[in-house]
């Protein structure tokens, strides 16, 4: 079964947690493995994060917007907002760093690119459109060695 929908929020920890049950009741529905799930999840829980701490300063009227295709072997968010320009994918960590000892920053997205199969970012009408892709790892159908 495919899923499509979108929820609007405001840029609050309450509607994050609003956003996590309404995502969580959306894959049960559209019968998504838990690892997809938990993946898109964690991505956009990351964006939602940085958007809230970073993108919406000296904004009047903040929103955000997610929009969701869920199938069994793909799920798709687009997190649209009326934040400040930041395009995530041309942020790179430090090779050397490390949750303990590195300064605070960029672990997030880390794993939003580590997890995430394809990132799309655009910003039109000033706007951002971010759409995050994570997919199941296709199954192996290699034959035996020989």
């Amino acid at each position: 079964m495919t899923v499509a929908d979108r929820i609007r929020l405001a840029p609050t920890p309450a509607d994050v947690s609003r956003f996590n049950a309404w995502f969580d009741e959306k894959c049960i529905r559209a019968g998504i493995a838990k690892p997809l799930a938990a993946d898109l999840k964690l991505c956009v829980n990351e964006v939602l994060a940085n958007a809230i701490s970073y993108g919406f300063r000296g904004i009047a009227k903040p929103w955000i917007t997610v929009r969701i295709q869920l199938d069994k072997t793909r799920a798709i968010a687009t997190i649209i907002d009326n934040g400040t320009y930041f395009d995530l994918r041309g942020w790179r960590v430090q090779k050397d760093r490390d949750l303990m000892t590195g300064e605070p920053g960029g672990f997030g997205i880390a794993l939003v690119k580590e997890r995430a199969k394809r990132l799309d970012y655009s910003r039109f009408c000033k706007r951002n459109h971010l759409r995050i892709t994570c997919e199941l790892p296709a199954p192996c159908t290699a034959g035996p060695h020989t």
